[in-house]
């Protein structure tokens, strides 16, 4: 890794730090708004659940009371209208008052009574008397009840009222779904419990993470009872409030990580394949001096010395086989450019594996023999049919038995096995030799890639010719893979299988090679 690309990596590592720094502050700034929130709500809403539930009860025994009211046989309701200011007067009183009780009717004016009324107390009719009570139960009454205060307008009434109070209790399973409905009006969803003080025994298990402050419950006793809701997993209120700012957050630094990632396998890809195309330049100028030297000095042999017939000859035999070199190292080159183009169009025809690779051994003889390489090879017990280019699938064999040969080792078997397999037309290529390193078997497909040996790079090559074997393979629906041991290296060639032809149509062309 170059200085400029660790000195990039470390300014990316920086930012995506103080990204993923900032973010975390915010939503930690957020948790504790949402915290702060949550509490205030949970509070607010049981606040007015229990306010909400106490003034139901308080409904109801106001209802009594106007019952009490109206039953003639215990209370007198009288009315007249008061001779000096004409406003009209109501009084109410025990019908049957308790002994040695001197308890003057206890009077009271409503000027918003429209009805007739005589200048002297008489009993009320029956609209006058459902106006006083309607108005004396929602006026004075009504804010005694709220305060929690008995006055005695009549002992019996006072009595009644006292005993009410001390027989009120609060109505749980209504506290709860009042109080669940508070929560959710603010967007509260958490669950809960109610824990009522000075009301009975709590319920059982620890004290909640968790707990409102107290609220009273009970608006006419002395020693009232509270209750307090407790939730047993705040956080995931907390949480669930801000999930969006937590998901974006996530999701924003994951892409950052991602870019960041994604940018540095690009440099590191980008630093690799110049790498790669450094060797390739050298292994092609050792490639190109050696044959280029030999023509020039066999061209200066035949300029400067009168050579014979016999040596003549010779010399141009050298300088052809040179010349056929360098033409084998541009078509390698062309080879891997036209494999990687998208628009390449594959000649397909009908063809049989196993007569491409025939012409490819005939033209290795003289190399087996000069390694003194054995040849083993299974031979297909008939046609392999395939579609395909009979000229870059020759190509393609033609590299990977070259391979083989040049890899191999001297005196070593090259092994070829060709046939159908699992529906596949299969061709197996193993030889004798060091074998791949296991770090390299994933990259001796890339593009100028050659695996490294103590001297280097101690076999000519270009570093194209598996990328462009596989490329090729692929172009035709196959795959060409890589398995490699110490002491045996195969390549295996799957193409689809075609449907049957005949052996004259499963020939290869005559000019297999370009």
């Amino acid at each position: 890794m170059t200085r400029q690309i660790k000195l990039l990596v470390l300014l990316m590592a920086a930012c995506t730090l103080a990204l993923a720094g900032l973010q975390a502050y915010w939503n930690y700034q957020a948790y504790r708004t949402a915290t702060r929130t949550f509490r205030r709500d949970a509070n607010e809403a049981l606040a007015e659940a229990a306010g909400q539930e106490i003034g139901l009860r308080q409904g109801a025994l106001l209802r009594r009371y106007r019952t009490w009211l109206a039953d003639t046989s215990a209370i007198i309701l009288r009315g007249y209208v008061e001779p000096v200011y004409g406003s009209p007067r109501f009084s109410v009183a025990d019908k049957h008052p308790f002994p040695k009780e001197k308890r003057a009717p206890y009077e009271i004016g409503f000027t918003d009574f429209s009805g007739r009324l005589g200048p002297r107390p008489a009993r009320l009719d029956a609209a006058a008397r459902a106006f006083f009570i309607q108005r004396f139960t929602a006026g004075p009454v009504a804010a005694g009840v709220r305060e929690g205060t008995a006055f005695f307008y009549t002992k019996s009434l006072a009595d009644k009222l006292i005993a009410a109070y001390a027989a009120d209790t609060v109505h749980r399973r209504r506290l709860v779904r009042l109080y669940a409905q508070a929560l959710r009006r603010r967007e509260v969803a958490a669950p809960f419990r109610l824990r009522f003080d000075g009301l009975g025994a709590p319920p059982p298990g620890p004290r909640a993470a968790f707990a409102t402050a107290a609220v009273r419950v009970d608006f006419a006793k002395k020693v009232a009872g509270q209750v307090r809701a407790e939730f047993a997993d705040p956080n995931r209120a907390y949480l669930g409030r801000i999930r969006w700012v937590l998901l974006g957050s996530v999701g924003l630094i994951g892409i950052v990580v991602f870019c960041f990632a994604y940018t540095v396998r690009a440099l590191l890809s980008q630093e690799r394949l110049a790498a790669l195309k450094d060797d390739f330049v050298n292994n092609m100028t050792h490639e190109l001096k050696t044959p280029v030297a030999t023509i020039g000095v066999a061209a200066e042999a035949l300029e400067r010395f009168a050579l014979g017939p016999a040596a003549t000859a010779e010399y141009l035999g050298i300088i052809r086989q040179q010349a056929a070199r360098l033409g084998a190292l541009a078509d390698k080159i062309l080879q891997s450019v036209v494999a990687e183009q998208a628009g390449l169009a594959l000649a397909r025809q009908p063809l049989c594996l196993g007569a491409l690779l025939a012409p490819v051994l005939r033209e290795a003889q003289p190399r087996l023999a000069q390694a003194g390489s054995r040849l083993a090879y299974a031979a297909p017990a008939g046609p392999v049919p395939i579609v395909g280019d009979a000229v870059h699938l020759t190509n393609v064999l033609a590299t990977l038995f070259d391979n083989a040969l040049k890899y191999g080792r001297p005196g070593g078997e090259i092994a070829l096995w060709c046939g159908a397999e699992n529906g596949q037309a299969v061709l197996r290529i193993t030889n004798e030799g060091p074998g791949i390193p296991a770090q390299y078997q994933a990259r001796v497909f890339e593009k100028f890639f050659r695996v490294p040996t103590g001297n280097r790079y101690d076999v000519p090559g270009s570093g194209l010719g598996l990328h462009y074997a596989r490329a090729l393979v692929q172009r035709h629906g196959g795959t060409l893979a890589l398995h490699s041991a110490a002491g045996r290296t195969t390549f295996t060639i799957r193409l689809p299988l075609a449907a049957p032809y005949d052996d004259a149509a499963l020939a290869p062309p005559a000019a297999a090679r370009r």
